[in-house]
């Protein structure tokens, strides 16, 4: 919640997905980050506790829970920064895509995917959305992404390491928690391989290896 948080913009508009308690935008509000938000979820328990949790905190005023799929409904309210976390990959996705006022630069997209992370950055370069910025944070022993991204129009296809390992790829020093997710990557990467030796699929085993071979090289060269 804390990587998020430091991606929303000061004086932010700001709509959070899937808010739950609305711990994010109440947090944000409090801090003085934001000048209102908007704390969004699909299912009436959740959006329940997150109205009282703002009632509870005398915010009613400045957020507004709304029972809603992803961003349905939300276009002609001033959003300026969206937050999107806790979700896998494909569905964070298949939000931003439902959604085409989104798709104006000024508008910011701060994303943590629970899962299938490649699978989002696909998508956001696929349909011309660049990550400004990538942190990665770790929560009960695993690793976790959080990305900044806003709209160019500017259509983008990643390699396989690209799409995994997103933009901290190209940072210098790398950050010690993600070499390490490197590492593990790589280490299910070979066993991953070990089980297709047998398999009628040269092509796909070729890329694999490929795939392995540039975790190997990212890990080789920050241990010099």
């Amino acid at each position: 919640m804390c990587a998020a948080a430091d991606f929303v913009r000061q004086g932010a508009v700001l709509a959070d997905v899937g808010t739950d308690h609305a711990l994010l935008p109440v947090f944000l509000y409090e801090s003085g980050k934001i000048q209102k938000a908007y704390a969004t979820d699909i299912a009436k328990g959740p959006l329940e506790a997150a109205r009282r949790h703002i009632e509870k905190r005398g915010l009613s005023g400045v957020i507004s829970p709304i029972l809603t799929d992803g961003l349905e409904g939300l276009e002609s309210l001033g959003i300026t920064d969206i937050t999107i976390c806790g979700m896998g990959g494909e569905l964070i996705a298949a939000i931003i895509d439902r959604a085409p006022f989104v798709r104006r630069e000024e508008v910011r997209l701060i994303l943590q995917p629970m899962t299938r992370q490649a699978d989002l950055r696909r998508y956001l370069a696929e349909n011309g959305f660049f990550v400004e910025e990538e942190r990665i944070v770790s929560a009960k022993g695993k690793c976790y992404f959080c990305l900044c991204a806003h709209y160019t129009g500017e259509r983008q296809s990643l390699s396989q390491v690209e799409a995994e390992l997103g933009s901290l790829l190209y940072e210098e020093p790398k950050n010690p928690l993600f070499l390490a997710f490197v590492e593990t990557k790589a280490k299910a990467q070979q066993k991953k391989i070990e089980g297709l030796q047998g398999a009628e699929a040269p092509l796909a085993l070729s890329e694999e290896r490929a795939y392995l071979q540039a975790l190997l090289a990212i890990l080789e060269r920050n241990s010099q």
